[in-house]
């Protein structure tokens, strides 16, 4: 059995279209609420995010065969690229026994572990193998003063506001902080002591699973912060690759999406707009000049109709022109 045909899944799934677009009532809300359920069986590593966003948010309508693009560094080295959904890696089969560990496991992740915390999960139910999964909730950041100390890219600071045709303010975010297992990686002698302690944990508790705290590191992985103006929303994320190589989003080739590269303040970017131009997204690459560390940001529309014009608008304030790089 797939993962992509997990029930939990699909109701989700098929009413969003890709990110920035906009639907009756927007299901952005939704998706803010609901966002564990779209990295909970695909994200493996810190350059997913982006991937799921273009490989499954998508919804096929039958238009004309979608335009591919990528963006390059001032070495021409391609940092970001996009394929069509036919040559995304082949999506893991999970026999029922594993389905049904998933699925306790992504309860237990959902009911227990709260925003801004991480830990390893070990379900005792139909889990021979003893697998264990490293699982965590992103802070929840009302107040930019704590969001600026979270979420720092040298040359890039986070504005309180962003300039268009009006103003839009902060109000809030969601922020994925690095956990000290990602710079760290358990080795299997180590992801086995911790099985056997969390298990007899679970036992000893009387429980079917059992839990053991993760610390973050300073470090955030990613961040999407949402800006209001009236009754529209726009939201801008921003993806730290570190030195991680390139990143690759897959897309639906008869998704409703107009896809070209255009310039902003001398960086290349890339438009997408949907729904006849009445919601947009950009995507662009920023490297730091001293460490060399790259970092994918989206300015998306999140609710309300908001065009393309308004983005380049947005963006203009955002990226760095090239005399002030």
């Amino acid at each position: 059995m797939s993962m992509d045909n997990d029930q939990d899944l699909k109701p989700l799934f098929q009413r969003v279209e890709p990110l920035g677009t906009a639907l009756p009532e927007r299901v952005m809300n939704q998706i803010r609420e609901k966002h564990l359920k779209r990295e909970r069986f695909f994200v493996k590593n810190k350059v997913s995010i982006l991937l799921i966003a273009g490989m499954l948010l998508t919804a096929s309508t039958g238009f004309a065969a979608v335009k591919y693009h990528s963006l390059t560094n001032g070495q021409g080295e391609v940092v970001y690229e996009e394929k069509s959904k036919a040559e995304s890696p082949s999506p893991k089969d999970y026999s029922k026994e594993e389905l049904n560990r998933i699925h306790l496991m992504n309860t237990i992740w959902d009911e227990q572990i709260k925003p801004g915390e991480a830990a390893i999960i070990y379900v005792v139910p139909d889990n021979p193998k003893h697998a264990i999964d490293i699982k965590s909730t992103p802070h929840a950041v009302k107040d930019f003063a704590k969001l600026q100390s979270m979420v720092n890219v040298p040359g890039l600071p986070l504005a309180k506001e962003l300039s268009g045709s009006g103003t839009y303010t902060f109000n809030n975010a969601s922020v994925h902080m690095e956990r000290e297992t990602d710079v760290n990686p358990l080795t299997e002698q180590e992801k086995a002591n911790i099985a056997k302690k969390l298990l007899e944990k679970a036992k000893a508790s009387g429980k079917d699973y059992a839990l053991m705290p993760v610390k973050f590191t300073d470090n955030f992985w990613i961040s999407t912060v949402y800006y209001t103006s009236g009754n529209k929303e726009v939201s801008l994320t921003i993806l730290n690759n570190g030195d991680h190589g390139s990143v690759t989003s897959y897309w639906d080739d008869n998704s409703d999406m107009i896809n070209r590269k255009i310039k902003i303040n001398g960086q290349d970017v890339l438009q997408k707009t949907w729904n006849g131009g009445s919601s947009a997204q950009l995507d662009w690459a920023y490297e730091e000049p001293t460490t060399g560390h790259r970092y994918m940001l989206r300015l998306s529309s999140a609710q309300g109709e908001i065009a393309a014009e308004e983005l380049i608008r947005i963006a203009n304030t955002i990226i760095p022109k090239p005399d002030s790089k």
